[in-house]
């Protein structure tokens, strides 16, 4: 059910949606992806949100890169969520610091290191 509404509500063309109403919409998208584990799609939609939200200057724009990176590192990738331009400029940003930490452990594969960040938030 929650997919088919989700796929209705992309499928909507208003005049101009606004940045914010489509930042949600994706942002549900992505946890309900992440639910059914699959992962990919979750990234894509959790990386569509933090655009959308960052477009409309929303502070949900943090939250979303927190839950794109989750999602990245559950995909197995080695891409670095942060070497995209849009993403960039937030991996300095106080609440994004730990999460950047723990993306260069996941890619060294440094576990321990890993574990001791996770159990320090």
């Amino acid at each position: 059910m929650l997919a088919e509404t989700y796929k209705k509500a992309l499928q909507v063309k208003a005049a101009i949606a606004h940045p914010r109403i489509m930042g949600i919409i994706r942002e549900c998208g992505g946890k309900m992806y992440m639910r059914t584990r699959k992962w990919s799609e979750a990234t894509s939609d959790f990386f569509e949100a933090f655009k959308y939200y960052d477009e409309a200057g929303d502070p949900r724009r943090v939250l979303c890169l927190k839950y794109l990176v989750l999602a990245k590192m559950l995909t197995g990738s080695a891409i670095n969520p942060f070497d995209s331009p849009e993403t960039a400029v937030y991996r300095d940003h106080p609440q994004i610091q730990v999460m950047t930490t723990l993306v260069q452990l996941y890619q060294q594969n440094d576990v321990k290191r890993f574990e001791q960040v996770l159990q320090g938030m």
